[in-house]
């Protein structure tokens, strides 16, 4: 969410456009979320932060493919919703041993494609780009990021 709403932010048209457009899409899935200005610097923007229930429905449902455009948008949808699926997983009360196994590799598959580099020759038509840096999740989960 924080790489989503940041990049969004840095585009000339979030104010005007980008940003009523996001508030409406999240109350079509029945979330209250708003974005909002610093009070100390005026400049920065803040969201609303989602908690439990609407963090879940956001991830399952908020079309994230409609603000980021083409295979990119799509990728980061998909993130978004293989990481809901992998959180239900992980509420089970009971796992056998073979979807323990197959959760770890669908968590390191989705751990590649969150930190997937760019691939292909830059600017070529066949060039696929790269979704978010080992950072962005490394400083919250660091042994995550696999090679």
């Amino acid at each position: 969410m924080d790489c989503l709403f940041t990049d969004l932010i840095n585009l000339k048209e979030f104010q005007n456009q980008i940003k009523p457009e996001i508030e409406l899409a999240f109350k079509e899935i029945k979330i209250h979320f708003e974005f909002f200005q610093s009070k100390s610097t005026g400049k920065h923007w803040n969201w609303t932060s989602l908690m439990g229930p609407d963090k879940k429905k956001m991830l399952e449902n908020f079309p994230v493919s409609q603000f980021i455009p083409g295979t990119r948008g799509k990728d980061i949808e998909n993130l978004w919703r293989e990481f809901y699926r992998l959180y239900t997983v992980l509420r089970k009360e009971y796992l056998s041993d073979q979807e323990i196994d197959q959760f770890e590799i669908d968590a390191q598959n989705w751990i590649r494609m969150f930190c997937r580099p760019t691939q292909g020759q830059v600017n070529s038509t066949t060039q696929i780009p790269g979704l978010y840096r080992k950072g962005d999740v490394q400083n919250i989960y660091p042994s995550f990021c696999v090679n």
